[in-house]
């Protein structure tokens, strides 16, 4: 104690360095790519504009099942949206009508793209951004557009089963 008293600058380093590794510490709102940074309520969806009558009623289930969710949508062609999301334009999940689009938007994905639809010989497939800002919030309308439901709006919309 009488150390401290003589030279009371020698807690100094101590401190600082506490201070330090406090600043550099992760929270639960930045857990790298694809982490949940600042978990918004909203999600953008990238998605072929072939998709917009079944993806837009499939939103709003979603929402509806999802009090204070909202679902935004960008459409384009899948090539488009494929170049974008590689870009790392803001998006949560990707949806495109050819396998080629998804395969070109590969290294930004988080997991494997899953098959929800077929359109003549297209595969029709999904999967969430490694630029996603609530990754739960998007494996969550993956699975809106994978059930039972979501897989009833598709049809009616002319798309067949995976």
């Amino acid at each position: 104690m009488k150390i401290l008293q003589r030279h009371p600058l020698i807690l100094l380093p101590a401190v600082l360095a506490l201070f330090v590794l406090t600043a550099c510490g992760g929270s639960d709102d930045s857990t790298g790519p694809g982490g949940q940074r600042n978990a918004p309520s909203s999600i953008t969806v990238l998605a072929d504009s072939s998709l917009k009558g079944a993806f837009t009623q499939i939103g709003k289930q979603f929402e509806d099942q999802n009090a204070g969710t909202k679902v935004n949508f960008t459409w384009g062609t899948s090539a488009d949206l494929s170049q974008q999301a590689v870009k790392g334009d803001p998006g949560d999940v990707l949806a495109t009508t050819d396998q080629q689009s998804m395969v070109a938007a590969q290294k930004v994905q988080i997991s494997t793209p899953r098959v929800f639809a077929t359109q003549g010989s297209n595969q029709c497939q999904i999967v969430t951004l490694q630029q996603s800002k609530n990754t739960s919030l998007s494996n969550q309308f993956i699975n809106e557009v994978l059930s039972q439901s979501g897989q009833q709006v598709l049809r009616q919309a002319g798309f067949q089963a995976p």
